[in-house]
């Protein structure tokens, strides 16, 4: 299981995940440590879901992230089964490849298993800076190719505990929120999920950054994992936020209302 969060902040972006993947084996599911989140050249990627439908989607984005950082909407030709030649935007090629790719295990579980519920699918997120703009992107491409920008709301999530995670960025985020505090929203997000026990989630959390710089008129993009010595101090200060909290809880003092006689 996964829970995976896209932050979009005002100078730039965090990208986060636990760390436990369920593997299945012939004697029944496996927990084991797993990394969800790829840098793909100038793009984050990362999808909940099952790990070999995600490793075939994630080889789509990797055969065309140059272009998808150029521009989302760059054409690309191909040549069909039938010798045409036809001219398509590189952000619906990727978007065709991912639905192909979960129809045909959505297609091959259900023969097996007479259900589709449960069948191995892929649902992605990815950060991108895409454009001579330099303006960062959260897509998000669903199982059935659908997508959607959540750059405007701000913030993105997808895997087991989604909801639980919107309820909380949608308490913590603000447009003002810069990189240094969006990783520790990410981490308590991330963290209390585990916690709070969504089945299938568990350490170790990943954290990554993304700022766009330009120099000399030109689009620099700077990824970068967060080392275990930050993550280390995010936990620090994660703990000192719930203390603060319990905190002023405890110093609330809430008016008696005398109830109509």
């Amino acid at each position: 299981m996964t829970l995976i969060i896209a932050i979009k902040c005002k100078d730039g972006a965090v990208f986060a995940s636990d760390g436990q993947a369920t593997a299945f084996s012939s004697g029944g599911p496996v927990r084991q440590k797993y990394q969800k989140i790829y840098k793909i050249k100038n793009l984050l990627f990362g999808a909940s879901g099952t790990i070999g439908t995600i490793q075939r989607c994630r080889e789509c984005v990797e055969k065309y992230a140059d272009k998808l950082s150029e521009s989302l909407d760059q054409s690309i030709r191909e040549e069909t089964i039938n010798g045409r030649v036809e001219t398509i935007s590189v952000r619906d090629k990727v978007r065709q490849l991912v639905y192909s790719i979960n129809k045909r295990e959505l297609e091959r579980y259900k023969a097996f298993h007479d259900d589709d519920k449960g069948a191995p699918l892929a649902d992605i997120l990815i950060v991108l800076c895409s454009g001579e703009e330099g303006k960062l992107k959260i897509w998000h491409v669903a199982p059935d190719g659908g997508e959607e920008f959540l750059d405007e709301l701000g913030y993105a999530c997808t895997g087991i505990g989604d909801t639980f995670a919107y309820a909380y960025l949608a308490n913590f985020y603000s447009e003002e929120l810069d990189v240094e505090r969006g990783k520790l929203v990410a981490y308590r997000v991330i963290k209390d999920a585990i916690n709070i026990g969504a089945y299938g989630l568990g350490e170790p959390i990943d954290i990554w950054t993304v700022k766009v710089t330009k120099e000399d008129g030109n689009i620099k993009t700077n990824i970068r994992q967060l080392s275990q010595d930050e993550i280390f101090a995010l936990n620090d200060a994660y703990l000192l936020w719930k203390e603060s909290e319990r905190k002023v809880f405890d110093s609330l003092r809430i008016p008696a209302i005398q109830s109509p006689k």
